[in-house]
């Protein structure tokens, strides 16, 4: 069963959350309902690993989870890390719904990793909710475009 995306008309699967192409929410926002998705833990295959914390020990970092690139690990260690579609972007990603410059992950004095969206056509997502710029926490789900990823802090 197929349902057409609430904000631009795309054809979904019928249990999507969000639009695929535009990240728009395919539920009523206003009711006092919470959409719960269940995890399902993938024990083997290439993706066994994809999101269960980071790799390093005292790496910030974020992993891809769908299409792809999946599983791909992206370590954050510059005060300021770029995300876009632009040949220079430090975390290259390289599809149409993502603008050149769409976001920037930066570290704050106290050590935390902050995302800001840079005034992108399809907006940033954490967590399902558009964002202008809010502090990362780990397992935070990064939505930009098309790509999501999973944001996990440093280990001690």
């Amino acid at each position: 069963m197929r349902m057409n995306c609430r904000r631009c008309g795309e054809i979904l699967n019928a249990n999507a959350n969000f639009c695929w192409s535009c990240g728009a929410p395919q539920h009523d926002a206003t009711s006092a309902e919470t959409i719960a998705m269940p995890v399902v833990p993938v024990l083997d295959g290439p993706f066994a690993n994809v999101d269960r914390g980071p790799v390093g020990a005292h790496v910030d970092e974020l992993v891809i989870i769908t299409g792809d690139a999946a599983g791909t690990r992206y370590e954050i260690t510059k005060e300021v890390t770029t995300a876009g579609r632009h040949e220079n972007s430090d975390l290259l990603l390289d599809d149409v719904s993502v603008s050149r410059h769409h976001a920037i992950f930066t570290r704050t004095a106290s050590g935390r990793v902050t995302l800001r969206d840079l005034n992108s056509l399809n907006g940033t997502y954490v967590n399902g909710a558009r964002v202008e710029e809010t502090a990362l926490h780990s397992a935070d789900e990064v939505q930009i475009g098309k790509f999501k990823l999973v944001f996990w802090e440093a280990t001690s």
